[in-house]
């Protein structure tokens, strides 16, 4: 699979999830310790902030991609893009429809996170530099339904690299919302990011199917262009 379509399908996603992350990672961004810092210490803070989710996205995407090559999945690499937009599909209608109506406490993990909230609490308090870096990379490690959802596409890519770089350019689509929450927090309140929220079911389904057109290669520009994902380009021949 090309470098174009997995930062186009991490990207995406990563912008998609971005919604998804107003509500769930903007709370964490906004107490971030920078209420003293100068400007520029403000945004070397962010940055490495998004650096170290980044890259604790990305480890988790070879390790994710290094277990999925070791799967017998005959074929998926080749229909890549038209697997991920089937897990999209089902994700939406897992998460929206069904999880919903189950019981409150089901499949509950969160014991598992306890050490990283509590390792979160202290960093907080640190005054290192170095201290945003692990913020960040723990940040990437909490329990999200969209990083499972990259996650569950770092496995199908069956490669440890692809796997990586797809989750690290998903953890690069998440940086243009949380900035902006960490600049004006003031904008993004909780009735903006329930009604944003709102909307994410509608723009995973709709990247869903999208991903799907493009892997069939269908010979239609910008929505399922010959782009050599997907399912093998038929060719005419004289």
């Amino acid at each position: 699979m090309s470098i174009q379509a997995i930062f186009e399908i991490g990207f995406l996603m990563g912008i998609l999830g971005s919604a998804h992350c107003i509500g769930m990672c903007g709370p964490l961004v906004l107490a971030l310790p920078m209420g003293q810092k100068t400007k520029v210490q403000k945004w070397v803070a962010l940055f490495l902030y998004h650096f170290g989710k980044i890259s604790s996205y990305g480890l988790l995407g070879i390790i994710f991609g290094l277990f999925g090559s070791q799967l017998p999945l005959t074929g998926v690499q080749e229909n890549l893009s038209i697997v991920i937009g089937v897990i999209m599909l089902i994700y939406v209608f897992y998460i929206f429809v069904i999880k919903p109506k189950q019981k409150k406490g089901f499949l509950q993990f969160n014991y598992l996170y306890k050490s990283i909230t509590n390792k979160l609490g202290l960093l907080f308090k640190s005054q290192n530099r170095f201290a945003f870096y692990l913020i960040g990379f723990l940040n990437g490690l909490l329990p999200c339904g969209m990083v499972y959802l990259a996650l569950t596409s770092a496995l199908a890519t069956q490669n440890v690299i692809q796997g990586g770089l797809l989750m690290s350019f998903f953890g690069l689509g998440t940086v243009p919302a949380l900035i902006m929450v960490a600049l004006g927090g003031q904008y993004f309140g909780i009735v903006f990011r329930q009604k944003v929220q709102s909307l994410l079911p509608l723009f995973i389904f709709s990247m869903g199917l999208l991903l799907i057109l493009r892997g069939m290669n269908l010979g239609i520009p910008f929505i399922s262009p010959h782009l050599g994902i997907g399912i093998n380009a038929m060719h005419c021949h004289n």
